[in-house]
């Protein structure tokens, strides 16, 4: 997912301060942090944050946070957000139920959920996508599909892809939502041509199957290249898949090949399954049934029944294949120890 600019998101802070108590000094010490004069921004903005300047008590605690020209001390970042915070500082609030959803407890989740929706109801829009995702996950809070989607709704239209990203796989689904591919597919290409990855490749499912719009498999790979290109493993799958079956002209399974163990290598099962497949039948290689059982364990191990199916396959072929070298060494070695007569 996309992550939030900090730095613009300052730029922004000064224009809204700039007219404020202290803001000359303000300036100097944003300029300071924002060029990465970490020393002189600290020095700057500790005495204002003391005095109860908001947006400098946030900067604080991102140095401290991020270990800009000084230690990083979590509690001290927690300490400056939370002055911020209980001013109603919205980036305060919302830097604040970052750093409490770090941790696993449920209180500390809980706390997230508060400052989160604190943020959320000023508009900030990383907040609502946060809320959102909580909402839909259950995570410091019931589960509420409805309100998920509203929240996301709200992020969505500020352009956060990844609020946009998943908001497609609300209406795809139709979770807390009608079920709606038109709308499904323009939230995943507002988020795709973004470079959100996991939207470029939902828009390529959604071109592959035809949901929303007509089949069209030169687009669908077209999306899955650009998120395999980011590393995204569902995509790199996706793509093999294209190659392995020549979805858009022949079949290259040494391209396949290559794009299943990009995507097996960060455990995506189905990649590994597949590349098992290739080994095991010699698809674009040369047989090797211990790669085809390793493969095929990685893939079982995550549960996916292809590949529980399959290895028993080939480690039965491996017990025969021992078992008839094992006997071609028993032979060789009765045979050169028998003289004639």
């Amino acid at each position: 997912m996309a992550q939030f600019n900090t730095k613009l998101f300052f730029l922004f802070i000064f224009f809204i301060t700039s007219l404020t108590t202290h803001a000359g000094s303000f300036k100097d010490g944003l300029s300071a942090w924002l060029a990465e004069k970490y020393d002189k921004a600290f020095k700057i903005l500790r005495p204002l944050a003391h005095l109860g300047h908001a947006p400098a008590q946030v900067v604080i605690g991102l140095m401290y946070e991020n270990g800009q020209g000084i230690e990083p001390n979590p509690d001290q970042a927690i300490k400056w957000y939370k002055l911020a915070a209980d001013q109603g500082e919205p980036e305060g609030q919302y830097r604040l139920g970052c750093m409490f959803l770090t941790h696993d407890e449920e209180c500390h989740q809980v706390d997230a959920v508060k400052w989160f929706l604190a943020a959320a109801e000023q508009g900030h829009k990383y907040a609502q996508y946060k809320i959102g995702l909580m909402y839909r996950e259950g995570v410091g809070i019931d589960q509420d599909s409805v309100e998920a989607a509203h929240w996301l709704t709200l992020a969505a239209e500020q352009s956060v892809p990844g609020a946009q990203t998943v908001l497609g796989i609300l209406h795809e689904r139709g979770e807390g939502v009608e079920q709606n591919f038109q709308t499904a597919l323009k939230w995943y290409r507002l988020a795709a041509e973004q470079g959100e990855p996991q939207a470029q490749c939902n828009l390529g499912v959604m071109y592959q199957h035809g949901r929303g719009v007509s089949v069209d498999c030169r687009e669908a790979m077209k999306w899955y290249q650009a998120a395999a290109d980011q590393g995204y493993a569902p995509a790199q799958f996706n793509l093999g898949l294209f190659w392995q079956k020549g979805l858009c002209g022949a079949s290259d399974f040494d391209k396949a090949i290559s794009w299943y163990q990009k995507a097996a290598d960060q455990g995506e099962p189905h990649a590994q399954c597949n590349l098992g497949l290739c080994y095991h039948q010699g698809l674009g290689t040369t047989v090797d049934l211990q790669a085809a059982a390793h493969w095929y364990r990685k893939a079982a191990e995550q549960g996916l029944p292809e590949a529980t199916n399959a290895l028993p396959v080939v480690l039965r072929l491996l017990e025969q294949q021992a078992s008839h070298h094992a006997g071609s060494d028993q032979s060789s070695s009765i045979l050169g120890s028998f003289h004639p007569e």
